[in-house]
């Protein structure tokens, strides 16, 4: 239905091919042909012209079948790759940096972006695309500039710019971006609770307004040092999230007067900084070496304020976080028949954190007393590893690997604890790549999760009454996942690539009652989780020329024991299928492009050890005009979530503990609105 009316629309607005004059079609020319470089292909810059590119980020939204990924915030450099390379290196930034630095490129300095599918992706581990963008070598100064205006659904405008710059600056490529954004999210919700026999006992309707403000600056700078490259990352972020909820309460149906009001106010401010240093070496017969340093530091502060009539709860979180990061490599590179990589990675993390919690049920603010309130955790972490990719025949490699990985965590707080850790990585993959088209992995990779250290810590959700407590005992599960992928690529710009994967849980976090009698997270047993995802990209020139369908799917299933009820239940936040898809048209003679997306509806489960909490994002519709008419900008107007953002959720609640007996529910049905959009952006 999807493809048949974007189809249909397309053919209303598009020119017939004889009223296209020849001269139009050969100055305006569609996609050229992906040329293929052995099993990985490669997109020259002219493939992106179509779309009007400002930057390289824009460029890699564009390229078939690849989603870019930007790797995980938590410990280390290694373990949180994402799966973009810049002139074959790995930027020294962390999860959120990789689009920043993209975002600083300007279009007009890729001379082609190479899709490494297969024994080039060392810079990015446990990745099966990576995205090579390589720059020219003689740009001169580029920049890029932009404004975007949202309208959201209470009437009111949030802006948000970036301006960025880059040049040679005595003999160092160098490039600065500035940017500031103030996001707003207005909206309403319907509450209706239900006791144990199903009657309703309260109603609540609730309006939200929210602002997000934020500020950024980045800076980058590289040139030759001591026989190599040094690169120099720099970010600096100050950003806030500050919301009212108003909610008037009733007693049964929602008509009348309500009997009485509740006013949530909170409040998150955080200032981060990041330091990434980056040197290769050319050392002699394809031997390379690299040394990379990070060092990042956050500040947090999260309030808020609950009250009602005969109830007020004050909450006042202060968390700062550090992680300092020192990686080695030595790599060969090259057509060998054996290519190692052999490396270690030392990694410092520590998080000091304090809630303060006091309710008034009538007698003046009391402290609430939650396990690891005020704690300090640190983890020093080591790793080595070796890489070795073997070319088996022609068509045929092996991808293989070990690490090794040491670590203490301290806890230090109402339960200090002290734990060493150790764990063997090993991983291995047959790649088969009979043609440039086509390639075939067959591959397993066992994983060790990294633990969020605020879940050592106390914290507390007062909206949905959920206190928690820290768990100074966390283990990280160690996850192994089978997985069969094929990519196939075609024509000009065809791709499709399927994989489907087995991952088996050892040790997974979840939440239990603690000693203490407070809940946390903790080890509640082994998992199973499998399914199968695919990315396609479709040209339809055949039916409309310049048209294309992205698409991007997943099924998957879970089991685990429920160790409260002793049952069979998936993990938590495991939504069995989603989707995407996007139906783009280009009109070159136009210099213009128009598309409609779609995101479909997704569910899922949290249990907790007195609730279950199931949840459910309705299917989500937008569309967007772009033109570059207007020589110099290109200008796009975007509408998203055209039929509103429905969100469901629904809580179920038992005695003493899901074992037990059901008490009551709480149903919540919440919309924000369409959000509509204008950008005007320069390539300067």
């Amino acid at each position: 239905m999807t493809l048949f009316f974007s189809s249909f629309a397309a053919v209303a607005v598009t020119p017939s091919d004889d009223q296209v004059r020849p001269d139009m079609a050969t100055q305006h020319p569609t996609h050229p042909p992906v040329i293929p470089a052995g099993p990985n292909p490669v997109y020259p810059a002219d493939f992106y012209a179509p779309f009007q590119p400002q930057t390289a980020l824009d460029m890699l939204e564009r390229t078939p079948g690849f989603l870019l990924s930007e790797g995980s915030s938590l410990r280390g450099f290694g373990g949180a790759a994402g799966n973009v390379l810049i002139d074959g290196q790995r930027p020294t930034v962390k999860a959120g940096g990789i689009s920043q630095v993209l975002r600083r490129i300007s279009a007009s300095r890729v001379e082609r972006i190479l899709l490494l599918r297969g024994t080039d992706a060392a810079e990015a581990q446990g990745q099966t695309l990576v995205a090579n963008v390589i720059l020219r070598t003689d740009a001169g100064g580029s920049g890029n500039a932009s404004v975007t205006v949202r309208h959201t659904s209470d009437g009111r405008l949030s802006p948000s710019a970036q301006i960025s710059h880059a040049r040679r600056i005595a003999g160092w490529q160098t490039n600065v971006e500035l940017s500031g954004e103030v996001a707003r999210f207005p909206a309403k919700g319907l509450y209706y609770n239900r006791d144990a026999a199903g009657q309703l006992t309260q109603t609540r309707f609730e309006k939200t307004t929210a602002k997000a403000p934020e500020w950024g600056l980045a800076a980058s700078t590289s040139g030759a040092v001591a026989g190599g490259a040094l690169t120099v990352n720099l970010r600096l972020n100050k950003d806030g999230f500050r919301s009212r909820r108003a909610i008037d309460i009733f007693a049964g149906e929602r008509d009348g007067a309500p009997r009485a009001m509740r006013d949530i106010v909170y409040e998150e401010k955080g200032k981060s900084a990041e330091l990434g240093l980056d040197w290769t070496r050319a050392i002699g017969s394809g031997w390379t070496t690299k040394l990379v340093g990070l060092a990042r530091l956050e500040d947090g502060a999260t309030d808020e304020n609950y009250a009602e009539p005969g109830y007020q709860g004050v909450s006042s979180l202060r968390q700062k976080p550090l992680e300092l990061v020192g990686r080695s490599t030595l790599t060969q590179e090259g057509d060998h028949v054996i290519r190692p990589e052999l490396g270690m990675e030392i990694a410092y993390n520590r998080l000091s954190s304090r809630l303060d919690y006091a309710e008034d049920v009538g007698g003046g603010l009391l402290p609430v007393n939650l396990a690891n309130a005020d704690t300090r955790v640190s983890e020093l972490r080591g790793e080595a590893f070796a890489n070795l990719t073997v070319k088996l025949a022609g068509t045929l490699n092996l991808e293989s690997g070990m690490a090794f990985e040491m670590s203490r965590i301290r806890v230090v707080g109402d339960f200090p604890n002290e734990q060493s850790l150790s764990y063997w990585k090993p991983s291995a993959a047959l790649v088969w790549s009979p043609t440039g088209r086509t390639q075939l992995r067959v591959g397993v990779r066992r994983t060790v999760d990294q633990l969020d250290f605020g879940d050592f810590a106390a914290s507390v959700n007062q909206a949905d009454g959920r206190p928690l407590g820290g768990n100074a005992g966390l283990r990280p599960a160690r996850v192994t996942r089978g997985l069969a992928r094929i990519d196939h690529r075609w024509g000009k710009g065809g791709a499709i690539a399927v994989e489907g994967y087995h991952q088996w849980h050892q040790g997974l976090l979840g939440y239990l009652l603690l000693p203490s009698g407070d809940e946390a997270l903790g080890t509640i047993g082994n998992a199973r989780q499998w399914g199968v995802t695919a990315q396609a990209t479709l040209p339809l020139d055949d039916a409309i020329r310049g048209a294309r369908l992205t698409l991007d799917g997943t099924l998957r299933g879970s089991r685990l024991r429920d160790p409260v009820t002793g049952g069979a239940r998936h993990m938590d936040d495991i939504s069995p299928r989603s989707l995407t898809a996007e139906f783009r048209h280009d009109v070159p003679a136009l210099r213009s492009s128009w598309g409609i997306n779609y995101a479909a509806a997704e569910r899922g489960s949290v249990y907790y050890t007195g609730e279950w909490l199931a949840w459910r994002d309705d299917a989500l519709w937008g569309a967007y005009v772009e033109t570059s008419a207007l020589a110099g900008f290109k200008t796009t107007l975007k509408a998203s979530a055209i039929n509103g953002q429905d969100t469901h959720r629904l809580r179920r609640f038992y005695t003493p503990s899901r074992a037990g007996t059901a008490s009551g529910l709480e149903q919540r049905d919440q919309w924000q609105g369409a959000i509509l959009s204008l950008t005007v952006a320069r390539a300067l």
